[in-house]
């Protein structure tokens, strides 16, 4: 079962669903209307993150606080830079998380078939998932689809997403920011109508 709702694949689905993940939980804004601020354990939002590999997840300690937190700052970054159209900007910032975390792509068997992997076992946590999460995002970048990336257009939210909508519409973090919207319009119509 995919990941996603339009598959690119199974290890770019990870790395941008961790990404979202990482920028939405671990950088301060708004969410859905209201001030966020990260939780005060980020290891939790890391480990929903990284969830898809249970190794991962295991070898996470207190001392990785502190780099997932700038990797989601630097990841927030590439995602301002898309969703203002500055998408040189972005693969700049993409090109720098690549080249201080190179990726060592292998075959791996898993679940009975060959999968592409971009770190042999053994490569520390996080220098594999800004490698996994930045390479997945400019393999959306790289096939020109980065109008997918983007920033909440609802107010007061300033929460990513990864459109995989079929027809690339999405404009919203989830839905309740969609719907928030869609029911501010519904009462200003309603103001404005005659009674």
């Amino acid at each position: 079962m995919p990941l996603l709702d339009v598959e690119i694949d199974r290890y770019t689905d990870a790395g941008l669903l961790a990404a979202a993940e990482l920028v939405n939980g671990l950088t301060s804004g708004h969410r859905h209307g209201r001030r966020f601020t990260p939780p005060a354990d980020p290891l939790t939002v890391v480990r929903a993150a990284v969830a898809v590999d249970p190794a991962s997840v295991a070898e996470l300690t207190p001392a990785h606080r502190a780099g997932f937190e700038a990797l989601a700052g630097r990841l927030r970054e590439v995602f301002a830079a898309v969703d203002r159209g500055d998408v040189a900007r972005a693969a700049g910032t993409l090109n720098d998380l690549l080249a201080a975390h190179p990726a060592s792509p292998h075959l791996a068997l898993q679940d009975g078939r060959w999968r592409l992997h971009h770190h042999a076992a053994g490569t520390p946590v996080l220098p594999m998932w800004t490698a996994i999460t930045a390479a997945a995002i400019a393999d959306v970048v790289g096939t020109g689809e980065h109008q997918r990336l983007g920033i909440c257009t609802a107010d007061a939210c300033d929460r990513v997403y990864v459109d995989t909508s079929r027809n690339g519409s999405r404009r919203y973090c989830s839905t309740t920011c969609q719907s928030r919207v869609k029911t501010a319009a519904f009462r200003r119509r309603r103001a404005g109508a005659p009674a």
